[in-house]
């Protein structure tokens, strides 16, 4: 019956090599759930810490270093104790000379160009203007990609 199937022989062989990989993988993981959890290397952690602090000891001897403890941690002097923050000053305003007076006046009171606004453009002038630009061609596709029919129902 397989021999009548007419599958290339290659197929087969990578076909049964991800079985196998899988079944490994499986029996992997199940040897890892039945481990017990890293209880082993925290032993391992303590031993190599004693370790540590024998040989720290051991290169204190022999330079002749004392095991002392560390330095107490220093207290605040009233030297070091900060200061209140100091009030804020007022500001006072600058009062203007005559001369700055007037050149104020006249730039508030000088006359607005006449301004041309975007609302009080018709839409097709907008859209023309739109569409004029060398990215609206793109812009349409890709809207009309997005918000129309789908293909298979074109």
């Amino acid at each position: 019956m397989l021999a009548e199937i007419d599958i290339n022989p290659n197929v087969i062989i990578v076909f049964v090599a991800m079985i196998i990989a899988g079944l490994k993988a499986l029996i992997e993981k199940r040897n890892q759930q039945n481990q017990p959890p890293q209880a082993e290397e925290e032993e391992g952690y303590e031993e190599l810490y004693e370790a540590y602090e024998a040989e720290l000891a051991a290169q204190r001897q022999q330079l002749q270093i004392p095991a002392a403890a560390p330095p107490p941690l220093p207290t605040p002097t009233p030297a070091q104790v900060p200061a209140p923050a100091p009030e804020p000053r007022k500001v006072e305003l600058a009062t203007l000379s005559s001369a700055e007076e007037a050149a104020l006046d006249r730039f508030n009171s000088r006359p607005n160009g006449p301004r041309r606004k975007i609302n009080s453009l018709s839409t097709k002038t907008r859209l023309k203007a739109h569409l004029s630009s060398p990215t609206a061609a793109r812009e349409a596709l890709l809207l009309a990609e997005i918000f129309g029919p789908p293909k298979a129902l074109k």
